[in-house]
């Protein structure tokens, strides 16, 4: 829906419950691996074909185990300092975008402080492409650097993931267009976000078709390697 400076609404964040708790289970057993090899690995050595332990590895056991231990006290004792920091709310409104954090504080990029961009071929609001060590976002410029624009936050054990992501990049965008008209986007942030430029919606139906068509070149590209190894090396490794 397009709207005016007049009657521009609040939009807030619906939590997506089912992917952050899968993401907080696959942080708890990645921590569960990490302790079980920092434990394992060493233990294993040592009682290796059930001999007994020596001096020196009781030595080891008395340094290394108190210091594990103490390493993981320090960790949990920093991830409760961090929770405190964690986002419990994304808004955007007639100023910007917010982030809410446990602890009250909140961090907003405001349209006021939107800045045009000094590089070439960089839009004033502008996209990063992910890669497969980090994912993409959106950014701005302010006081000349980059800023980024995040509509969910996916930091191990604190993440915050909205259902209505794409709506809320789309509000932030019409607030854009409508409270800083000298901001220039970038089509490739419409675009990536599945939103029309013109109404602001968010075009669920495209991004769909947009996954399945990706899900089936993969497949394509999977049975092309498959065949191409079938038929030089002589075996399968799908079938």
């Amino acid at each position: 829906m397009v709207y005016s400076k007049e009657n521009f609404p609040k939009m807030c964040s619906e939590r997506n419950t089912v992917v952050t708790v899968v993401m907080y289970i696959l942080f708890a057993l990645l921590c569960i691996a990490m302790i079980a090899l920092f434990v394992g690995i060493p233990l294993a050595l040592q009682l290796e074909h059930n001999s007994p332990l020596s001096n020196g590895e009781m030595i080891f056991n008395l340094i290394y185990f108190p210091l594990l231990l103490w390493g993981s006290w320090l960790l949990y004792k920093n991830y409760l300092h961090q929770k405190q920091k964690k986002v419990i709310l994304i808004s955007v409104d007639q100023d910007g975008l917010h982030h809410q954090q446990a602890d009250g504080s909140v961090h907003s990029v405001l349209y006021k402080e939107l800045e045009k961009s000094k590089e070439d071929y960089v839009s004033d609001i502008d996209r990063k492409v992910g890669t497969k060590y980090s994912p993409g976002y959106i950014f701005g410029f302010k006081n000349g650097v980059k800023v980024p624009i995040h509509f969910s936050t996916a930091e191990n054990g604190l993440s915050y993931v909205p259902k209505n992501k794409y709506q809320l990049i789309a509000h932030f965008l019409q607030g854009a267009v409508l409270f800083c008209p000298h901001i220039k986007i970038s089509p490739a942030v419409y675009a990536d976000s599945f939103i029309n430029p013109k109404t602001f919606e968010f075009d669920k139906k495209a991004q769909r078709l947009t996954y399945f068509i990706a899900f089936v070149l993969v497949i394509i590209i999977l049975l092309a390697i498959d065949l191409f190894i079938k038929y030089t090396k002589g075996f399968s490794m799908l079938f």
